[in-house]
């Protein structure tokens, strides 16, 4: 086998995924990158929106440390454990807001509004879930049993507690989290925004304007957003606190979509350290799950629920171990209508080496 050059399994050689037919008619949509920190403070405080290992070494004992005295500060009320990703969900509010730029601003909008409108808010994109949306409904209207319901499917899914005992204590403790938070984040605030400062100063030379979904792809390190006429505009929010992984909300015509940003981007005090791509794609693949997934997909696209079935795992297992695989630029997700499927970076593969290139072949 010395010297044999392995090919993959392949309809046809491409970077991403496949174009399903039919589907792309849409005008394209304008992309804006939204530099404020406003977005990271709300991605900052979420547990489950990013990872450790994708911070500088200084920052993972930072964001450790504070993390558990918040959640000692507010004990039972602390939104920080359960259902801190839902503090995320704010966003909503900033990106149609432009005069909210800061964490502190942010803070201040949020007491400056009603607990009704942000429940809407935070609870969004449950009332569009298919499997979900009937159940949040309900209990928004303030059937307990249907939260309780809704509680205990989400902790299924999720494999832990993600939102609080009753619905009356959903804002309350995500205004708490977030006043806790506040003091501890402005520490770091102005250095996190220079990172993404220096992010967006380099995506700009890349070409939005001609090429908004290829632009879009490359700044979330592969997601392909195809055309949709609800869509009008994609804003592109950098995150410093959220990487490696992106976070994707729809508000009216808008696409929000939080993306990490680059590597490059975080100054001189990350060159010390082993290259963050390498780390990152080494531990994608140390994991016999995620090297399943890639000898699927070197077969063909598939979708989510396929995945599931074939690996005998959860949906919500293989989105994280998705995640993994798109942070280490194996893996492209394409968004097309309701349509989700994922794709085999063939490009990455042969950076990665003969050796994953030979057991995907077989």
């Amino acid at each position: 086998m010395a010297g044999k050059q392995i090919q993959l399994r392949s309809t046809r050689e491409r970077p991403g995924g496949l174009v399903r037919p039919g589907l792309t008619a849409a005008q394209l949509p304008s992309v804006k990158l939204d530099p404020r920190t406003a977005y990271d403070f709300l991605i900052s405080v979420c547990n489950d929106c990013g990872e450790l290992e994708d911070l500088l070494p200084e920052d993972r004992s930072w964001v450790t440390q504070n993390r558990t005295a918040v959640a000692e500060e507010l004990g039972s009320a602390a939104c920080a454990g359960g259902c801190s990703s839902w503090v995320s969900e704010f966003a909503r509010l900033v990106v149609v807001r432009p005069e909210i730029v800061t964490a502190r601003q942010v803070v201040a909008a949020i007491d400056e509004l009603p607990d009704g409108v942000l429940v809407e808010c935070m609870l969004q994109e449950l009332v569009h879930n298919q499997e979900l949306g009937e159940t949040t409904r309900q209990a928004m209207g303030g059937d307990g049993v249907a939260w309780e319901s809704l509680r205990s499917q989400l902790g299924q899914m999720k494999g832990h507690s993600a939102l609080p005992q009753t619905m009356d204590d959903l804002v309350p403790g995500a205004r708490l989290t977030l006043h806790a938070w506040l003091p501890r984040y402005e520490k770091v605030e102005e250095r996190v925004s220079r990172m993404i400062g220096s992010d967006v100063a380099n995506r700009r030379r890349d070409d939005a304007l001609g090429d908004p979904i290829g632009f879009v792809e490359r700044a979330t390190n592969g997601i392909r957003l195809m055309p949709e006429p609800a869509i009008r505009k994609i804003v592109l929010a950098p995150s410093y606190f959220g990487r490696p992984y992106n976070s994707l909300s729809k508000v009216g015509e808008i696409q929000l979509i939080s993306y990490p940003i680059a590597d490059s981007a975080l100054g001189a005090s990350g060159r010390t350290a082993p290259p963050v791509a390498t780390v990152r794609l080494y531990r994608a693949l140390g994991d016999e799950s995620r090297l399943r997934i890639l000898q699927l997909l070197a077969e063909r696209d598939r979708y989510l629920t396929e995945l599931a079935t074939e690996l005998e795992l959860s949906k919500p297992t293989v989105s994280h171990h998705l995640a993994q695989l798109r942070s280490a630029s194996l893996v492209t997700m394409t968004e097309q209508g309701n349509l989700t499927y994922y794709s085999l970076r063939r490009d990455r593969i042969d950076e990665a080496g003969p050796e994953l290139r030979a057991f995907l072949a077989h």
